[in-house]
């Protein structure tokens, strides 16, 4: 709401009322926004890096990037592929892990002006994130071998025995992890942002199907989860970590108080996408040399544009509930994707394997980056219209629902507030 409708208001309670509302407005909108426009940047990553991927080699007509394949010289095929190097690869998954990180510490929060003790909100959080690795697990044996959920359980886990730490030793626990983890996966390391790929090669004839393709890898994924996660937990562990410390402060609820980091973490972000993402659009096209490098760098840098991205969608949130623009109906989609982020992610799961797996319909298998980034799109709007209109039923998404009734060991309330 605007500052001159604030000072027209005769009553002190009422500005009170109204001022308290707004800044609880932008911390519950920002957060939806953020995780439903993630989600359309994992889509369009996946759908590149693993989705469409055939096993196959490079026709003669096809440019392969690290940002998907180029078909005919073809120029759309060229924009989307700098657009992905700038908005898409690294940066949604990212951005997810601040967003996670915030969370932890908000329940932090919450639970200890409830007069939790330490112990107690231990246990609350050790279900919670150990409910969502189970379900991860499950996501990446049956579904999809390059699970995020999974990791993200794990490192949320890890933060919970650390979660009183003060701010001084958890930033430094950042600093440290951060070192590490960009050595770990510098141009010749291992990046958890890579597609991982199948333990059996797809076959030629268009697929060996299900139980080769998807059952038996995501095992052995599965399996090489323990050896991984050190791996993962250095350089996806700093960001949850930094969205933690946010939370535990509540940032996004007192942003007057943040002015400057926000500036900075939103500083980051641009110069992370002007410095690094075009010129790997640039080596992926051939105007400059050693595309691998520039992947790699982004692998490295491109983590910590996640930060930022969730300052620059608050900022949005913002200007958007100002305006009085949060009834418009794009807002409210995307809005109740983010609510019903999970249900959300497994259903981009689900529609890829029936649209674009060679066992399935095969529809953009191998093709051109542009094409498989209009079906990924197209695939993140049936997920935000299926949000929509549950959320019509004023109910959390059916794999919210079943996350809280096992993390916290009773059904929750039916219904909940949709924005």
């Amino acid at each position: 709401m605007g500052l001159g409708y604030l000072c027209s208001s005769t009553s002190t309670n009422a500005k009170l009322e109204i001022m308290t509302s707004t800044l609880r407005d932008y911390r519950k909108l920002a957060p939806d926004l953020a995780r439903g426009a993630a989600l359309l940047g994992i889509a369009v990553a996946n759908g590149i890096t693993t989705w469409s991927a055939t096993g196959l080699p490079a026709a003669e007509n096809e440019l392969e990037t690290y940002a998907g394949i180029i078909v005919d010289d073809s120029r759309w095929d060229k924009i989307m592929v700098v657009i992905g190097t700038l908005f898409v690869h690294v940066r949604g998954l990212p951005m997810f892990a601040t967003l996670l990180g915030y969370g932890i510490g908000m329940i932090l929060v919450r639970e200890w002006r409830k007069g939790a003790t330490p112990r107690s909100v231990r246990v609350i959080l050790a279900r919670r994130y150990g409910v969502l690795a189970i379900i991860g697990a499950l996501h990446t044996v049956f579904l999809f071998y390059g699970d995020i959920m999974l990791t993200y359980g794990l490192i949320a886990l890890v933060v919970v025995l650390i979660c009183t730490f003060p701010d001084r030793i958890l930033i430094r626990l950042v600093g440290v992890s951060a070192v590490v983890g960009a050595v770990l996966i510098a141009p010749w390391g291992y990046s958890p942002f890579d597609a991982v790929a199948p333990a059996t090669p797809i076959s030629q004839d268009g697929g060996s199907g299900y139980l080769i393709d998807q059952l038996y890898p995501g095992f052995v994924v599965l399996l090489r989860t323990p050896g991984q996660f050190f791996i993962d937990l250095v350089t996806l562990g700093p960001l949850i970590l930094l969205g933690f410390i946010a939370g535990r402060k509540g940032v996004l609820e007192h942003p007057d108080r943040y002015v400057m980091p926000m500036r900075i973490a939103a500083g980051i972000t641009v110069l992370v996408i002007a410095g690094v993402g075009i010129p790997w659009g640039l080596s992926a096209l051939g105007v400059l040399p050693a595309e691998p490098f520039w992947h790699g760098i982004n692998r490295v840098a491109g983590l910590w544009t996640g930060p930022g991205f969730v300052v620059w969608i608050f900022w949005v949130a913002r200007w958007v509930q100002k305006r009085h623009r949060s009834n418009r109906l794009w807002i409210r989609m995307l809005a109740a994707l983010g609510q019903m982020s999970m249900t959300g992610y497994v259903l981009q799961s689900v529609l890829f394997t029936i649209i674009m797996v060679p066992w399935g319909l095969a529809i953009g298998a191998g093709r051109g980056a542009a094409t498989v980034t209009l079906i990924a799109a197209g695939i993140w709007v049936v997920t935000m219209v299926f949000a929509y209109l549950w959320s019509l039923t004023t109910r959390r998404g059916p794999l919210e629902i079943l996350h809280r009734t096992l993390g916290y060991g009773r059904l929750p309330n039916a219904k909940t507030q949709i924005m």
